[in-house]
């Protein structure tokens, strides 16, 4: 009863030096404002509803002049809460060495660092007006939750874990990544633990509690574009990050692909402007590599100097009321135009798929660079090999299968980052301390066996 006191008085303190360690750079470095921000600050109806609400909530109890520092101050104290949960649950867990609790917390001080002094954006997350502000902290919470409720199969925390993905997707659609990284967790993780139609039916179960999850985001979104915009609809620009990629490897041939006259016209324009700033897939420099910094850089002057301007004007020009009406339009358009060219250009829309993804795998590891990405891979077969390795002893098993789950939501992440937009860090940023962390237990747990296999051979030769 007594270490039980004293490990919760030292979990407080792990609590209240996390949210120092967070709240100072809030304090050094104030709000940073990026060039989506005002999106978010406005509530244009491109972005989801809750950032903006939560802005709003802001703004009106704390007024015009401060309320952004007011976020930024909730922002880090949730950045630390998440960081103390995840270290402190998962720790207790799977751990045995009281060092590797000091290790789990140096993994997240490292990333919060990594962002404000090495990264090309020079600021930590919870100081930005982003939805990353939030979304990092929540998708760390999310994946602990996971790892308990599947591997335990708790009722409960599965319930939270569905209406937190809802607020995830709610505040960024990228974060739908976790249905994946749920379906497939208890898709292996409960496999061998159920039999038969016990296995299934929580199959069943998980599936139709994902659906109801979508289907109560999609519903919330149209709710909230009902009250403030008057029009019962989703969100708009949705089909724009696809459209970048079609357009970047399109070229104007295929204009004869588009069947309406309207988007082919549409289609002639946007290739004009794209061919001027050298933005496909023609300019890239041979490689995977060359081909993923070229679109990494041209992204933005396709989706927001491009088709972000050009698609509702144009939809204006044709006789559509300014707003939402126009922006659907715009929507449809894209839509053409995507299911259009896709068939053809299957073959490129993959290399930019594969290139990105094995970039995703990297930036979530590392800052990128020649000896980084060599120990990137390193690092990443290790944690694969460990996982395995924990799987076939039934005491490290439950380290291997959490192991396995950070893993699967990792490459969830990456595959949809890829196939939607590109990999950049501040995408694949959301699974670098989980990568790390469960480096950390794998470890750990590899390392118990050799120990008992040590003690064991002591006291059989004392014997």
């Amino acid at each position: 009863m007594k270490e039980e006191k004293k490990l919760s008085r030292s979990s407080l303190l792990c609590l209240a030096g996390c949210g120092v360690f967070y709240l100072f750079f809030c304090i050094r470095y104030g709000v940073v404002l990026g060039s989506d921000s005002r999106g978010y600050i406005e509530m244009i109806s491109a972005r989801e509803p809750v950032y903006p609400l939560l802005l709003a909530l802001f703004r009106g109890i704390f007024g015009e002049g401060i309320y952004l520092n007011a976020v930024i101050v909730f922002q880090s104290l949730l950045a630390a809460f998440a960081a103390w949960f995840s270290v402190e649950r998962l720790w207790k867990r799977f751990c045995r060495m009281y060092l590797f609790r000091w290790g789990m917390y140096a993994v997240h001080a490292a990333v919060a660092l990594l962002c404000q002094y090495a990264a090309e954006r020079g600021s930590v997350y919870s100081c930005n007006i982003l939805t990353e502000g939030i979304t990092m902290s929540l998708w760390i919470i999310f994946m602990t939750l996971l790892i308990e409720a599947v591997l335990d199969w708790n009722k409960r925390k599965l319930l939270i874990l569905l209406l937190l993905l809802t607020l995830m997707v709610e505040t960024r659609k990228q974060m739908a990544v976790g249905y994946p990284a749920l379906g497939a967790a208890v898709f292996f993780g409960r496999m061998g633990k159920d039999k038969g139609k016990a296995y299934f039916a929580k199959l069943v179960m998980i599936l139709g509690g994902m659906i109801l999850s979508l289907v109560l985001a999609l519903g919330c979104t149209r709710l909230y574009n009902l009250v403030l915009r008057g029009s019962f609809a989703q969100n708009t620009r949705d089909m724009n990050l696809v459209l970048t990629t079609s357009l970047y490897i399109a070229d104007p041939e295929d204009e004869a692909l588009i069947p309406e006259p309207a988007v082919q016209e549409l289609f002639r324009r946007t290739m004009k402007i794209l061919e001027e700033s050298g933005s496909n897939i023609d300019n890239a420099p041979a490689g995977l590599k060359g081909l993923e910094e070229h679109y990494e850089e041209h992204f933005d002057v396709i989706t927001v100097k491009t088709t972000g301007p050009l698609f509702v004007d144009y939809a204006v020009e044709r006789g559509f009321a300014p707003g939402m009406e126009a922006e659907a339009e715009a929507d449809r358009m894209s839509g053409v135009i995507v299911s259009s060219l896709l068939k053809d250009n299957l073959g490129a829309y993959l290399k930019i798929y594969v290139a990105s993804f094995l970039n995703g795998i990297l930036n979530t590891v590392a800052k990128r660079g020649v000896l980084p990405d060599l120990l990137g891979v390193l690092l990443v077969l290790a944690e694969l090999i460990l996982a395995i390795l924990c799987l076939k002893k039934e005491k490290s098993r439950e380290a291997g299968m959490a192991g396995i789950f950070v893993l699967l939501g990792m490459f969830a992440n990456i595959g949809v980052a890829a196939a939607l937009i590109f990999c950049q860090a501040r995408y694949m940023m959301y699974n670098m301390p989980l990568f790390y962390m469960a480096g950390i237990w794998l470890l750990d747990s590899y390392i118990e066996r050799f120990r008992k296999k040590a003690i064991e051979g002591i006291s059989r030769e004392e014997a």
